[in-house]
């Protein structure tokens, strides 16, 4: 079974490098975003984490969609092939990301989005539909935050109560604390052997400028989302750090339903083989 799951994660370290066929397309201030595609049907769109994670992690996501729809991971600013001259308050915000997924929408000439949101994702997706409540027909939120920062007064401990002694003697960063998010250690250090963890951030700064102007917006963000009529669901690891995110979550989006995924933390397709299938099994309900 080891053996299995490291020859997977493998295969993700070298879908890496060959998966980035795509296109740019210009944002309104004429930012060339980078779009890759996958599949044919209805579009859904995959938002990454971070702020500011490369959006590698989540193509076994894209590839499984793909078999089913048009899948499309839109690389958000600083990330992946949309590289920034500078990353500042001025190139970087809500509202440029916002701006960006309007592009997407009217590139694809589609009135609504189908919106999948992992971790940071999510609450990208939430953003946009708070503003654009009447341009979203699904949101399918993974693992994510809570559309208020709450979440960050328990995130970080759940992961550190993780953490063994020999973790500890990685240097800082997210390969140090990369078990903590995981429900089945053993999982966690195949793929921990497998990714290449100088390629996982886009450009430096992203997270910082991003996380503060999601707390600026937060007050008119869990207003708005109540205009939101349409359908949400929030697949969520039982053992995921940020898990409590979902009550959050529902609490912002009444009829938000919540499906848990048994003995998994935040990366759920990453998790040994029976919680790949619970997770993809989730995933396909809640796109039907």
């Amino acid at each position: 079974m080891l053996k299995k799951l490291i020859g997977f994660l493998l295969f993700i370290s070298s879908f890496h490098a060959i998966a980035q066929e795509g296109y740019f397309l210009k944002s309104k201030d004429q930012t060339d975003i980078f779009i890759e595609e996958k599949g044919t049907g209805t579009p859904v769109i995959i938002l990454s984490g971070g702020p500011g994670l490369n959006p590698g992690y989540v193509y076994p996501i894209h590839e499984q969609l793909s078999k089913q729809f048009r899948s499309i991971i839109l690389h958000q600013r600083g990330t992946g092939k949309t590289v920034m001259a500078k990353i500042d308050s001025t190139t970087l915000s809500l509202e440029k990301y916002i701006e960006d997924l309007e592009a997407l929408r009217n590139h694809l000439h589609v009135k609504k989005l189908i919106l999948i949101g992992q971790s940071w994702g999510g609450m990208l997706s939430m953003e946009y539909c708070s503003r654009f409540p009447d341009k979203v027909e699904k949101l399918v939120l993974v693992g994510s935050g809570s559309p208020s920062l709450n979440f960050i007064n328990y995130f970080s401990d759940n992961i550190q109560m993780r953490l063994r002694p020999e973790d500890l003697t990685e240097k800082a960063g997210l390969k140090r604390i990369w078990t903590g998010y995981f429900f089945d250690r053993e999982s966690a250090l195949a793929s921990k052997a497998a990714i290449d963890f100088t390629k996982v951030n886009g450009q430096p700064g992203i997270n910082s400028i991003m996380v503060d102007d999601y707390a600026a917006k937060e007050s008119q963000r869990l207003v708005n989302l109540k205009k939101y009529k349409g359908p949400a669901i929030v697949i969520q690891g039982y053992q995921d750090p940020v898990g409590f995110a979902a009550f959050e979550i529902k609490s912002a989006i009444p009829q938000a339903e919540l499906l848990f995924v048994k003995q998994s933390g935040h990366f759920p397709w990453l998790e040994k083989e029976t919680t790949q299938k619970q997770f993809f099994e989730y995933l396909n309900k809640a796109l039907k």
